[in-house]
Formats: structure tokens, sequence, C-alpha cells
């Protein structure tokens, strides 16, 4: 395992051994070596030979041992195994050689057979490798999703990290907003940096956030991309840059007459919050669009109802025509014959068909109103009073009487038909009077 060990480069190294090392190197030591370095983090980047001008960007960092173990895979392409335990021997550290020995083992087993089983890989389509700018893009791809999209591109000068770093956090982590930013989310391999760039700013982010400062305004690709969004906003009439000022210097030009929001301003003034509020793209067109989509889904539910409303009411309306034409056949149909004094003990029945009569043309005159409010109508109950004349002839019952069967031959006396004749004509013809 030690000849392999030798062979095996840097970039064998799993997430969970560069964990266990980042967890035992993190941590400050205070007795030195016996070189005199320090024997944590900060003598592993001296061995590297990363200046001391990058030691403070790397301290503020949440995982400074990480930060230098990935860049040692990116830089070190040629360093193995063994010349990580060696530095780790240098700097005392024996304690990180022995706990870190089973994970080093697994590792180089799996590089091993990874080695082996390599297999020829697809064509990369071009289109495709084309539209990948970002790391989110590669993710969302294999996930069959669409290009990523963001809510600004964070443009600052490498000086101003820490200030970066603190605004990506509560934009990010407490606003739960998506920034792009050019060292962490861009892709490598771009041919174009500064053309990606730019098509991220046009077509992928919403806004762009400036870090306004003395070391911003030196650097010219910053001036660029500051006038290129200044550009896109004019052309497309939206507010695409939001300057933040994070310390005192001159303003430029191109942002005199835009609304700075100053990080050191003190009183009533929250920059955070207005940062976030800033950056949000309105949501009234959302809104909007929600609520012309209800009012078209009720007047089609209206519409719906009224068109099977005026079916039903023209079919009821046909059948109540229908036997409103029967009634009045039938009623014509009768002979008259005069009023007798004999005819009154036979009222009963006559007062029993005049009931069934208004009943008839209180649904022809009023099938509209009724089936619209959806009222029940009650039938009048008429009580019938007990005859006790014997002489007297008997009617139809009105549970027997219909309208289709209502003929002369049902009464059999002749006074009693006269009688019948004449209250139900009168009766009839004042309900179709009205």
């Amino acid at each position: 395992m030690t000849d392999l060990k030798t062979t095996v480069p840097l970039v064998a190294l799993s997430e969970q051994t560069k964990d266990l090392i980042s967890t035992l190197l993190n941590p400050r030591k205070f007795l030195p070596c016996d070189d005199g370095l320090p024997r944590d983090w900060r003598g592993l980047a001296h061995l590297l030979g990363i200046g001391g001008e990058e030691i403070p960007a790397i301290a503020s960092k949440p995982d400074p041992c990480s930060h230098i173990l990935t860049i040692m895979q990116g830089k070190k392409k040629d360093w193995k195994i063994k010349d990580l335990q060696m530095i780790l021997e240098r700097l005392d550290r024996w304690d990180i050689i022995d706990d870190t020995e089973p994970l080093l083992e697994k590792d180089i087993q799996r590089y091993l057979e990874r080695m082996e089983n390599l297999s020829t890989v697809e064509q990369v389509e071009e289109d495709t490798d084309r539209q990948m700018l970002t790391i989110d893009d590669l993710y969302r791809y294999q996930q069959g999703l669409e290009k990523q999209f963001y809510d600004a591109f964070l443009l600052y000068a490498d000086e101003d990290e820490n200030f970066a770093i603190k605004m990506i956090e509560q934009l990010e982590n407490k606003f739960n907003l998506k920034l792009c930013i050019k060292d962490r989310d861009l892709m490598g391999g771009v041919t174009f940096e500064h053309e990606a760039i730019m098509q991220l700013i046009s077509e992928r982010c919403n806004r762009l956030i400036v870090i306004v400062s003395p070391n911003f305004l030196k650097s010219a690709a910053n001036k660029f991309f500051l006038n290129y969004a200044q550009a896109i906003g004019i052309d497309k009439r939206q507010r695409k840059v939001i300057p933040c000022l994070y310390q005192k210097c001159d303003i430029p030009p191109q942002l005199s007459y835009t609304f700075i929001l100053d990080y050191n301003r003190v009183g009533l003034f929250d920059f955070w919050d207005r940062l976030r509020d800033s950056v949000r793209i309105p949501t009234a067109t959302k809104n909007k669009s929600i609520s012309h989509a209800i009012q078209i889904n009720q007047s089609e539910m209206k519409k719906s109802f009224e068109d099977n409303f005026s079916t039903e009411v023209l079919s009821l309306e046909e059948n109540c025509n229908k036997e409103k034409n029967m009634v009045e056949s039938t009623v014509d149909a009768l002979p008259a014959y005069e009023c007798n004094e004999t005819s009154k003990c036979n009222f009963q029945s006559t007062l029993k068909y005049q009931c069934v009569i208004k009943r008839k043309c209180k649904g022809l005159f009023g099938i509209k109103k009724k089936q619209y409010d959806k009222k029940v109508v009650r039938t009048p109950q008429i009580c019938e009073p007990h005859i006790n004349d014997t002489n007297s002839k008997s009617l139809p019952s009105l549970n027997h009487l219909s309208l289709s069967s209502l003929t002369l031959a049902s009464i059999p006396d002749k006074k009693c038909k006269k009688n019948f004749v004449v209250h139900c004509k009168q009766k009839v013809q004042r309900l179709l009077a009205k």
C-alpha cells in the first residue's frame, strides 16, 4: 500500500477524507513544530507556498483547510497522497496520519477500480455544452430541467470578498434569493469568461448587485460590466443595476443619477431589507393573471348556468302551453246550461275543480320566477265538508279527476252539469284574463 501512495494522485481523496483532515487541522495550535511552523492549516498553507496576503482571505472562510486542499488538487496535479503525508509529518501531525490511514486505503482502492473500469463516454453535444455556463446548469441538465435563472449577479472587487460573503449569507440563507457568483458558480473551461458573464447578466439574472468601493473602481473589467448592465436596462426599460456603497469613494458618473444603498448609513434605514426588496421582482403581474383567470372561469360558469336554465325553462313552458291548450279546449267543449237553485248542493265538487284549474294556471304563469328562486309552491289545502244529503248525486273524487278524462259523462245528473259548467267557465275566463 505504501508503494501505491506514491503513484495515486491527490484527486483520489474522497470528501469524507478531506472532511476528517479539515476537522483536525482547522483548530489553531499554539505550540509550533520543530521548524517553527504552526501545527494547523496555517502551516499547511505556508508549506504550499501560499503568500501572507492570501492568509486573511482564507481565514475568513468557514472551512480554511478544505479550501487549501481544493487548491492543492487544482494546482498540484502531480502531487501524490504520499506528498500530503510528508507535509503532515513536517508539521508533527502524526495523529492525522494515523486517523486517516483506513480512509486513504479505501480511497486508493476505489481510485484503482475506477481506472480499470474506464470506458468510452458519449460525445458531448455542442449546443448543450455551449449552454452550460454554471455548475447549476449541469446539475439541472442531469435531472432533465431547464437552465438555471438567478435573482441577481453579484459584482465586487477581490479585496471586498469578506463583505461579499456576508451579503451572500444574508440574501441566500436568510431571504432565500438565488445569486450568481463568478468565482463560485461559473463552470471551468469556459472559453471567454467575459462573454459568459455578459450572457448571464443579460439573459439569466434579473438584477446586477454592485458593491461600490475604491477597489471596485480600480478594475476596468468591473466598469465594463457595469456599463453593459446599464445599457441593457435602458434597452429593456427595467431597473437592472442595484449599487451598494460599501466604502466611501467618488461615485462614478454612470451611477450619479441612481439611488445608491449605503451600507454605512445609520438611523431607520435597514440596509438588508431594502436590498432584499430591491432585488425581488414585482408580483403584481402574476396576481393580475390569476385574477383574470378566476374572472374567466366565473363568466364561463355563469354562461353555462344560463344556457342550462334557459333550456330547462323553454322545455317547461312548452309543456305548460300544451296543458293550457288542453284545459281551454276541454272547457270550451262543455255546453252552456242555466244555473238552478238545486245545483248548490254540488258546490263542493265545483270548488275542487276550481283548485285544480288554479294550480295549473299558477304553474303556467309563474314557472320562471319559481324555478329561478327555487321556491316550493304549496298547493292550497281545501277542507271538504261533509254533506248528509242522501238525494244528492256524488261527483268524481278530486284524486281521480284528470284534465285528459274530463267529460260531461262523468257527471250523471243534468242539473249538476249546469252548475258545474257555469262555475268552471267563469273561473277559467277570469284566470286567463289576468
